[in-house]
């Protein structure tokens, strides 16, 4: 393992416009990938599921971080609660993939030991014939767990500051520009499944983050959002780029001016939760990246509005032209990153910091090298 992880050939200095990108040893070594299990994704607050995904008891959300499959379950006292999905005999995993119901108790599909959907154990077929079997000692592990911006998400490190410490500023920025957050009704699951991305989790947050590909990358989006008024802004803890700026008739899908939304806001929050909002219906985007595998991401997450439908040319849109340009990006770039030609590259920055720049990259990697150092 490298003892330095600040000690690149070129610098990540403090000044984004006199900086340099991580090298590409980061991207591509099995060691850092490791590392960056045990100290961000195990240490960091992780999205679950909006509080719609909840409505009534044994109503769960589960969800696959790095190594650890975990679940938030609405318990018979209306209370939501984290666990690790896993059996306290034998390792089972308890819960399949996804949005669900328990109607009565969670039930081990190994050797049905049966849990309440408070966490604790209510039986274990033939356990008596064990002594001084205790039925308390075999409760589901509990996560920390806090509600953010109306969502539920979860943090393994006991010790973790609370969330709204560290990004209450976000939250109530999202509060002020989503007016319609508690109106929320309709919710699908969006994912990209066997699409799933072959590039590394960073690759992909580095896309994210920036937008100084889109003229080129994603001439449709370019042409709804006037990339001229476009801004990306950082603060500690997360990122927000605003296209403040709607053209009605444009390539990607139309926007009726009467829409109520006539904005795109895009938020980051450390290390891998996006909020997303695009032009038209009152509609939120919830998506997380997350790594599968050294060079394999899963990035997907859930969608709402408040009509409870969705707009099928923006869905379209979505779908079937912005996330297929970005993945081709994103792979295309991990397998660069393992290019004997490639090591590190510079950071180009606007002096304004606009949303064309790439200051909002070096912020988040930053991030990556003091979680990491």
């Amino acid at each position: 393992m490298y003892d330095d992880l600040t000690n690149y050939p070129k610098p990540l200095t403090d000044t984004p416009e006199e900086s340099f990108t991580l090298p590409n040893w980061m991207y591509t070594d099995p060691a850092v990938y490791e590392l960056e299990k045990e100290r961000i994704f195990y240490r960091t607050w992780q999205y679950v599921g909006h509080k719609t995904l909840f409505q009534k008891p044994g109503d769960y959300v589960t969800a696959q971080i790095a190594d650890q499959n975990v679940f938030v379950m609405m318990g018979g006292d209306g209370e939501l609660r984290g666990f690790y999905n896993v059996c306290q005999h034998r390792a089972h995993e308890l819960l399949p993939a996804g949005i669900g119901n328990v109607e009565r108790a969670i039930v081990c599909p190994y050797h049905a030991w049966t849990f309440e959907r408070e966490g604790a154990l209510r039986g274990a077929p033939r356990t008596q014939h064990r002594p001084g079997f205790n039925k308390a000692d075999y409760s589901l592990k509990q996560l920390r767990l806090e509600m953010f911006a109306g969502c539920a998400f979860v943090n393994m490190d006991p010790d973790a500051i609370p969330l709204k410490d560290i990004a209450g500023d976000l939250e109530a920025d999202i509060l002020a520009k989503v007016p319609y957050l508690d109106r929320l009704i309709g919710a699908r699951e969006n994912t990209l499944g066997e699409t799933d991305i072959k590039a590394g989790w960073k690759v992909v947050v580095d896309n994210y983050v920036e937008c100084y590909h889109c003229d080129h990358a994603h001439p449709d989006f370019a042409d709804i959002l006037c990339m001229d008024d476009y801004r990306h802004d950082t603060y500690d803890q997360w990122a927000r780029q605003l296209g403040p700026v709607v053209r009605h008739e444009n390539s990607a899908y139309n926007v009726g001016k009467d829409e109520p939304v006539q904005q795109s806001s895009f938020w980051f929050l450390w290390p891998n939760t996006t909020f997303n909002i695009l032009p038209g219906a009152e509609e939120l985007n919830i998506s997380v990246v997350r790594p599968t595998g050294l060079e394999d991401t899963y990035f997907g997450g859930h969608s709402f509005s408040t009509s409870g439908e969705f707009d099928p040319q923006r869905m379209a849109y979505t779908a079937d032209v912005l996330v297929p340009e970005d993945i081709g990006l994103c792979e295309s770039v991990q397998r660069g990153l393992k290019s004997k030609g490639y090591s590190q590259g510079p950071l180009v920055v606007d002096p304004d910091r606009s949303g064309r720049g790439e200051h909002a990259l070096h912020h988040f990697h930053r991030l990556v090298q003091k979680a990491l150092g």
